[in-house]
Formats: structure tokens, C-alpha cells, sequence
């Protein structure tokens, strides 16, 4: 998730937490001036389009199940709690609010939060210092990293201002080397307030929270109207993010530049999670009682027999292909 602080809480493992890219095919035979010279009419000729890598499905987790099912526990850990999550975000995060919808999803939904005589509130860094909202945050640390490869959800976003759903990677090592040093890849952020915009960015030392390396996509129709292919393509030295397959954004050394390093060449972990409000989202609905966010499935692929997955047994058993 983009931040505008230094600093991104998990509290339930007790830590503190591109530029755009395109490529054209070359074009083959005779320039216009060599063809003069040699007497003959210079012909069209089509660029050449860059080969495409071979993917092979390694795993894959699907949300097929029956209605109020929670998430496959040997893949995912919940953060929880509120506290503003270093971004002023309006939300404590539950271990009921993401479950499967019955209909092949797994469903992340914020709610607004009504508090009875005896409830003890959670705590946020907004007006009257307490959460406004539940929602929940699932990640994989300690179960599933993932170094290479590609890495792929389809999803469908919230509707609603002040939401703020995100689907990214944290280095395996944080707990040691604490954000941004460890790297973070958003391979997807969404804002209600635009909701035809996803954002792409890589976070490292020197280049973290409203200095990440970032580039926009935009789609014709809202995002929440029907489930999109978020993905990201990521090698040695290259980042690449993708939405339903077309390219908008590409991270290399060259792009962070010699003054600052290069940290993503290292296993990552997964989250996805839906916050409300905070500094990158922006002001929230004061009339939004309830948001949804679809996760169709997560997978990982190998990219030309590149990327590894490494986890427990039963982790990497639940998303056997």
C-alpha cells in the first residue's frame, strides 16, 4: 500500500513497516535512406512485437466454497487491529471480515462500526480517536513467499469514497530489516474517489510512502463494474505491472537510479486488504455504511522456467494446480 509516512504497522506479528514503460517491436529490412541508395522503393514494414514469456501455473488458491467459509488458514495469517496503520487509515482490521461469498469469491468487506454500552473501541488516529470501520488485511508471511515469477489476482474493487484496496508484497526479511530497506511491490492500489484508477509502485529506501516509484492505469469503466486481471511480471532487475494483460508500468535499477539501491531481488510475501480512509485515499463517505471487496483468485506462476515458491507443506499443498 502506497504511504505517506515511513512507517507501516503489522500488528499481528509486531513489526513497523513505477516510472511508465513501453516497448515497440524494431523493424526489419530497408530504411527509407539506405533504400534510396540502393535504387528501390523502400516497402512497410510491421515492428516486430517482443515474444511474450512462457507462463507455467505453479499455484493457484480459488475461493470456492460455501457462504461465511474463512479464507484456507494454511495459507493465511490476519493482521489486526486499528491504530491508523501509519497512514491515518480509519479501519481496525477483524479475522471475520474477509470470507467467501458463495459464489467463487472471497469477499473483504469494510463496514461501518456501531459501538454498545461496554464495547471497548479500537483506537484510530482520526476524529474522536476511534475506528470508524472494520475491514480485514490477510497475508502470508511465514506460510508463502514468492522470489520471480508471476504473480496474479482477479479481483473486483469497492465502491465507495475513502476506500482503499490493495493487493501487494512485502520482503520476506522485514522482520530484520525493517520498511522500506526490506522493498514493497504494490501490485495493486485502488481509491474510491477515482474509481477508474489503479496504481502500480515499488517502495524501497529512499523512494518509500509518497516517493514510491509509481504509475497510474486507467480504465474506461469503473474498476468495481467487473472483475480485472491485476498482475505483475517480476525478474532479476525487472518489475513489470499489467492490467488485463497490457502493460502500464516497469521498475528497473536504471529507474531507481544509481543514488538510491535496488532491493527486490529477494523473496516477498503476499497481502491483500481493504482500508478506509488515510492520507493516500482520501476524505470518506460520511454516508458509507458498507464496502465489498472480490478476490476471484491468487496464483503464481513461472515466467521461461523463472521464479520459485517456498512455503510449508500444507501451504503450498492448498494451492496445488
Amino acid at each position: 500500500m502506497k504511504k505517506h509516512t515511513l512507517v507501516k504497522a503489522i500488528s499481528a506479528i509486531g513489526i513497523t513497516s513505477a516510472l511508465a514503460f513501453s516497448t515497440a517491436g524494431s523493424s526489419l529490412g530497408l530504411t527509407s535512406a539506405s533504400a534510396a541508395r540502393a535504387g528501390v522503393a523502400p516497402a512497410a514494414v510491421a515492428p516486430v512485437a517482443a515474444t511474450a514469456p512462457t507462463a507455467r501455473l505453479k499455484w493457484k488458491v480459488d475461493f470456492t466454497g460455501r457462504p461465511g467459509t474463512l479464507p484456507p488458514s494454511a495459507v493465511f495469517n490476519y493482521d489486526l487491529g486499528g491504530g491508523g496503520w501509519g497512514n491515518n487509515e480509519h479501519q481496525a482490521y477483524t479475522t471475520y471480515n474477509a470470507t467467501y461469498n458463495g459464489g467463487g469469491a472471497l469477499m473483504i468487506r469494510a463496514k461501518r462500526v456501531t459501538y454498545g454500552d461496554g464495547d471497548i473501541p479500537e483506537p484510530c488516529p482520526i476524529t474522536g480517536n476511534v475506528c470508524e470501520f472494520e475491514s480485514a488485511r490477510l497475508q502470508t508471511r511465514g506460510k508463502i513467499a514468492f522470489q520471480y515469477g508471476r504473480i496474479e489476482a482477479r479481483m473486483k474493487m469497492p465502491v465507495g469514497d475513502g476506500t482503499w484496496p490493495a493487493f501487494w508484497l512485502l520482503g520476506n526479511d522485514i522482520l530484520s530489516n525493517a520498511w522500506p530497506n526490506c522493498g514493497e511491490i504494490d501490485i495493486m492500489e485502488a481509491k474510491g474517489a477515482l474509481p477508474n484508477n489503479v496504481y502500480g509502485t515499488a517502495h524501497g529506501p529512499g523512494y518509500s510512502g509518497g516517493d514510491g516509484i509509481v504509475n497510474t492505469y486507467y480504465n474506461t469503466a469503473p474498476l468495481s463494474a467487473g472483475y480485472h486481471v491485476y498482475r505483475v511480471d517480476w525478474l532479476r532487475n525487472s518489475i513489470k505491472w499489467y492490467v488485463d494483460g497490457k502493460l502500464y508500468h516497469s521498475v528497473t535499477p536504471s529507474v531507481v537510479g544509481s543514488n538510491h539501491t535496488y532491493v527486490f531481488n529477494r523473496p516477498m510475501f503476499l497481502i491483500m486488504n481493504m482500508a478506509v480512509g488515510g492520507w493516500f485515499t482520501g476524505d470518506v463517505d460520511p454516508d458509507l455504511q458498507k464496502a465489498d471487496f472480490y478476490v476471484d483468485y491468487v496464483s503464481f506462476s513461472t515466467l521461461n522456467g523463472v521464479g520459485s515458491i517456498t512455503g510449508t507443506s500444507r501451504a503450498l499443498a492448498a494451492g496445488k494446480p
